[in-house]
């Protein structure tokens, strides 16, 4: 198969396992707005962003090191699974040890446990998943995802409805589901014949720890840029608010889905292609260029959509909602391109520079929440937001041509943004016949970038008569 093949039959595959799972939490939306208040809400968002921004710390980012270091044939598989479970253990242990310092925020004190709980779970999975991963399970990576899923709503249902636990039951869905996915891959990948018990090799431990370390800034400095405006929320204009603007966040997950999918594979991809000379810098200008022109097209589809999506998906106290949307779903496209562009620096194994423009846009980030949030509220929180993540797409559009010959589109870029920010800004003004400036807003959006959707559409055709060949 070639490389356009087997990138498009990797994110068929993770598409299929991930995205119709993706989709069904995202129509549960209605029933998650119905069962917890917007405040509970609220609370629960933040109790999830804070483990999702705690775990690198604790495991040192080691689940990224065990994806690239695994993938390479000359390195001991066992001995990578190892020292990934090994580094999350040692790091929990040390993060036991800094619970006086929850225990001191008023905002976490009370979720403590279930933090600990979620962290914990969620390092494991995230080490078993990647391993799978490395070890070209895409297939059974795929399926853990749906699984997760399915495990996830079934014990929502049984916490929230059944036993009315609250904000308690839809942070615990999770720690449940995360739990019976790692027994799952331990089961079926067979991954207890992968770990060592005798002392692992310092010198491979040594070099995935200078890969996993840089990350770790990367991963806070995301977590400021995409996160830290509910806290701020939160302390500016109380919880209620803190649970609109998470709720705002969900319609823009959409990109994220689409964008993670493809990701998979695509990292795959990357380090299979690396070092091909001329060839390798062809096959990257060319997907970028689809997926610039797949971010566009679905931002502004949703953008499209978005009043009747969160009429159906939402319960009626959340509908205000839609109106933070808008500059969310431009930063998610640009965010999306920046984590495009850092798998450029995991094939090359150079990631010194990688937290530089997650740095700047976090910077950026803070200083706009601080001055817009008391201003405007959760709009001057999403605004924030879409400034940042441009910020860092500049940046590290900047730096990455150290590494790779990429043609990065930068005027179709800078046209399909202003169209969009148009699209936007007449959403939000317009009170009638809103849907047909919309739909005359996105076939523009599609002429603006006819020539690369000609090109993906005959190249896709291309690909599936040569796979029935």
């Amino acid at each position: 198969m070639g490389r356009y093949g087997r990138l498009l039959g990797n994110t068929a595959i993770f598409a299929i396992g991930s995205f119709s799972s993706k989709l069904l939490v995202f129509f549960m939306l209605r029933y998650y707005t119905s069962m917890l208040t917007p405040a509970e809400f609220g609370i629960s968002d933040r109790i999830t962003t804070t483990c999702n921004l705690l775990m690198p710390f604790v495991m040192l980012s080691i689940n990224e090191a065990i994806l690239r270091f695994a993938m390479d044939r000359s390195v001991s598989r066992s001995q990578v699974f190892t020292i990934g479970i090994r580094t999350v253990l040692a790091g929990f242990v040390v993060f036991i040890a800094a619970c006086p310092i929850l225990l001191a925020i008023d905002m976490l004190a009370p979720y403590t446990l279930i933090i600990y709980a979620y962290v914990l779970f969620g390092m494991l999975k995230s080490v078993c998943a990647q391993f799978v991963r490395s070890l070209g399970y895409v297939r059974l990576f795929a399926f853990d995802g749906f699984f997760a899923t399915f495990t996830t709503i079934g014990l929502n249902i049984l916490f929230l409805s059944g036993l009315h636990w609250g904000l308690y039951g839809y942070v615990g869905s999770i720690i449940g589901s995360n739990v019976l996915s790692i027994l799952f891959l331990f089961w079926v990948a067979r991954l207890g014949r992968y770990l060592e018990f005798s002392r692992p090799d310092p010198q491979l431990f040594r070099q995935m720890l200078r890969y996993s370390v840089p990350l770790i800034p990367t991963t806070m400095f995301w977590w400021i840029v995409s996160a830290s405006d509910r806290y701020m929320v939160t302390w500016f204009c109380g919880d209620t608010a803190a649970g609109m603007l998470a709720t705002a966040h969900k319609i823009p997950s959409l990109l994220t889905i689409v964008s993670a999918i493809f990701y998979q594979a695509w990292q795959i991809s990357a380090v299979s292609e690396s070092g091909k000379g001329r060839s390798s810098s062809e096959f990257y200008s060319e997907t970028y260029d689809y997926y610039l022109t797949l971010l566009f097209l679905a931002g502004s589809g949703i953008m499209m959509l978005i009043q009747p999506i969160t009429r159906i998906l939402y319960a009626p106290s959340y509908y205000e909602s839609w109106q933070y949307v808008p500059f969310l779903v431009v930063g998610e496209i640009f965010s999306s391109l920046v984590t495009f562009l850092g798998s450029f620096y995991m094939v090359s194994k150079r990631n010194a520079t990688v937290p530089v423009a997650i740095c700047a846009g976090a910077l950026v980030n803070i200083g706009l929440n601080l001055l817009l949030i008391p201003r405007a509220g959760v709009l001057g929180a999403s605004f924030a937001t879409l400034i940042s993540c441009l910020v860092a797409f500049a940046i590290r559009a900047a730096d990455i041509r150290r590494l790779v010959e990429i043609d990065l589109r930068l005027l179709p870029t800078a046209c399909s943004f202003l169209l969009l920010m148009v699209q936007g800004a007449l959403l939000m003004k317009m009170t009638e016949r809103v849907m047909l400036v919309q739909m005359g807003m996105f076939a523009l959006m599609l002429l603006l970038n006819l020539r690369a959707v000609v090109r993906l559409f005959f190249g896709l055709l291309g690909q599936l008569h040569a796979a029935r060949e």
